[in-house]
């Protein structure tokens, strides 16, 4: 992805607007004593007083001891989540290294998002009760924060690595089913059609300069990773376009003036990505998030999406489809329902295979459940590699110290489980060779199956 301000924006913006409003006054109010601070030409640093060098540092300590508790957290846990070492590393990076190397595997652009969230979710309940962060969350910060300060350390260990592959799905997805092309044309077709076509009544249209504004934070939509702040910019395009409609008219307006606005404007702003972008953070945002008006204004994008695609040139529809309308009925039921808290078998589900052919050595991850036998892994693996002769093959867990074949009714992942489990540091790996061959394959650390426990 482009390193631009939005991103920038959004990488740093963890809860400091507090410290970016308290730094912005301290300039101003330093500039009434510009009068005392000297530049020295030669070096070009600035020469403060001590008084007020003294005022800067109690001002910074303060600003420190409000914003960092959050921002550590966030920091610690990123950290973490790329550190093989630690347990959660190996899972976040065998869990991503899953999704890189296997693209084709779902059904549909929805089917992914659901299980990236699912993995989200059961990351953040491992943390909960995990031993690895030290101090514990609660320790830091108030309970009744620790969801939100997680969801933020997820989108940045998890959605944030994944950014360009999971548009990259998404789009594939749509491409090939036809549905790009399909929402090309319409918007382009709906783009031509006068405001009260798409059923807008009477209000005050946005101005093509407000459109130009509405298109640019749709683009710039597409360069964050955080559905959070996907979703606090479309308030702002939502909230911008009710003023507009506001504005000189004198009365108030309603959703059902609304939505024939919003996909009036949508048309306008012939940005097909969006699609993606609002199927992203209806699948992918907190559910706690749902019910505001961050709720409201999503299943609105998505009602203006839903009649685009549904648009006709005889026939433009102002209203959503029955079939619209219980999609989002079972979506909003789906999303906000209640979920028992995920058991830790359930975060075990990927598995850091070394690979050893007579062509060289390979990496793979793989989805293996906990109750998966080794037989079956070896299985999974002769069918990546196009083995001939399976029987000859078999899977070794391979240690500084040792080498061992494992038996075809153990279960590799509570071995994993129980080494990480052991106080003492073991480096490891899973390696799937021929019985026979004595060459042992040492794969690079950390673009594999070697881990550190």
């Amino acid at each position: 992805g482009t390193k631009d301000g939005v991103e920038a924006d959004e990488e740093e913006d963890y809860g400091v607007g507090l410290e970016t409003d308290l730094e912005m006054r301290l300039r101003q109010s330093s500039k009434s004593q510009r009068k005392r601070i000297s530049v020295s030409l030669g070096g070009g640093s600035l020469i403060l007083p001590k008084a007020l060098k003294g005022r800067f540092q109690k001002v910074s300590g303060m600003l420190s001891s409000l914003v960092t508790p959050e921002r550590r957290i966030i920091k610690k846990i990123t950290e973490l989540s790329q550190d093989r070492n630690s347990y959660f590393g190996s899972l976040v990076q065998d869990y991503i290294g899953f999704v890189q190397e296997n693209r084709g595997c779902h059904t549909s652009g929805m089917d992914f998002l659901q299980t990236l969230r699912q993995f989200m979710t059961q990351m953040k309940a491992y943390l909960c009760q995990s031993s690895e962060l030290d101090p514990p969350l609660e320790s830091l910060i108030p309970e009744d924060q620790i969801d939100q300060v997680l969801e933020k350390a997820m989108h940045k260990s998890v959605l944030k690595p994944l950014k360009s592959v999971i548009q990259g799905i998404l789009h594939d997805f749509q491409v090939n089913s036809g549905a790009w092309q399909q929402l090309k044309e319409n918007l382009a077709l709906a783009k031509t059609k006068r405001p009260q076509e798409l059923g807008v009544d009477g209000a005050v249209l946005p101005d093509a300069a407000s459109i130009d504004k509405i298109r640019q934070k749709f683009l710039n939509m597409r360069k964050m990773y955080s559905p959070e702040k996907k979703v606090s910019l479309l308030l702002r395009v939502c909230k911008l376009i009710y003023s507009v409609m506001q504005d000189n008219s004198g009365r108030m307006y309603g959703a059902d003036d609304f939505l024939p606005m919003l996909t009036y404007v949508v048309a306008q702003c012939d940005v097909p990505q969006l699609d993606t972008e609002v199927e992203y953070m209806m699948e992918l945002l907190d559910p706690s998030l749902l019910q505001g008006e961050g709720g409201y204004y999503l299943t609105s994008a998505y009602g203006a999406m839903a009649l685009i695609k549904n648009f006709q040139e005889e026939q433009a529809a102002r209203v959503l489809s029955s079939e619209a309308r219980n999609t989002l009925h079972q979506w909003h039921r789906r999303r906000t329902a209640q979920r028992l808290a995920p058991s830790v078998n359930d975060f075990q589900n990927y598995l850091h295979v070394a690979l050893q052919v007579d062509t060289g050595c390979t990496a793979k991850t793989l989805l293996v459940n906990p109750y998966t036998t080794t037989e079956e892994v070896c299985s999974l693996c002769a069918q990546k590699l196009k083995i001939q002769e399976p029987e000859q093959y078999a899977l070794f867990l391979v240690t500084t110290e040792t080498r061992q074949q494992l038996a075809p009714d153990t279960h590799p992942q509570r071995i994993k489980a129980e080494l990480y489990s052991r106080p003492r540091t073991h480096t490891f790996h899973f390696l799937y060779r021929k019985v026979t061959d004595l060459n042992l394959c040492i794969p690079a650390d950390g673009q594999n199956g070697v881990s550190s426990v």
